[in-house]
């Protein structure tokens, strides 16, 4: 297995074109369904790059910015569909991919910054300019994530859909709090959290999966009666 590096990416980007396949085929093609179909292919594309640097030792600083370019969308897109459940309607919600657009344009002039320091079969380690700001940028809409999501289980206005908020709510909280606790007890694996975290997203994949197919007019209909 030694000789097959960034192998686990390439299973995981499996398993995640298996699911979009299936929402494209069976899910109801509503707005929030199509924001997640958008997620998972986001990280199909991050895992998938990852495969590719790690297994054809391909390091180039360029593509290892398209990897991250990639992946930095997952937390607003996340955001965004929470706000979209949440029914805001207001345009100014885009404003939460400033912040990271901003960044991202940055790292276009400082592209030698971007490493890979170590592949192995399981994970990743990189380097990269103002990785605490980018940190921050990053986890931000997560959190926010969650705190409106745990809002809504708790809204009567919601009730209806308690139930899928919460499968939702679980995903993020499974793919979030192991590799945060992680991180605080071995501060040394920091190099190593954005391919941690994004390993762990498969299971927001997943249960987003579950969401958009129990997310169609029908199903509501019934629930409400």
């Amino acid at each position: 297995m030694e000789n097959f590096p960034g192998i686990i990416s390439l299973l995981i980007a499996c398993i995640e074109v298996v699911l979009i396949i299936n929402l494209i085929i069976f899910a109801e093609k509503n707005s929030e369904n199509k924001l997640i179909i958008g997620i998972i292919t986001l990280l199909f594309g991050y895992q998938f790059m990852e495969f590719f640097m790690c297994y054809f030792d391909n390091y180039s600083n360029t593509l290892v910015y398209i990897a991250f370019f990639i992946i930095s969308f997952l937390p607003p897109l996340v955001l965004l569909l929470v706000l979209t459940f949440y029914k805001v309607e207001s345009k100014l919600k885009f404003l939460i991919f400033l912040p990271i657009v901003l960044l991202l344009f940055y790292y276009i002039f400082v592209l030698n910054g971007f490493e890979i320091t170590r592949c192995t079969i399981l994970f990743v380690a990189y380097e990269m300019p103002l990785g605490d700001l980018y940190g921050v940028i990053y986890y931000s809409p997560i959190l926010l994530s969650i705190i409106i999501l745990f809002k809504m289980i708790n809204n009567p206005i919601f009730i209806n859909k308690k139930l899928n908020f919460q499968i939702v709510l679980g995903g993020i909280l499974l793919a979030f709090i192991p590799v945060a606790l992680i991180i605080a007890l071995f501060p040394f694996l920091i190099d190593y959290v954005e391919s941690f975290f994004c390993k762990a997203a498969s299971l927001i994949a997943l249960t987003l999966t579950i969401y958009a197919m129990r997310n169609n007019n029908k199903i509501n209909e019934n629930t409400n009666e």
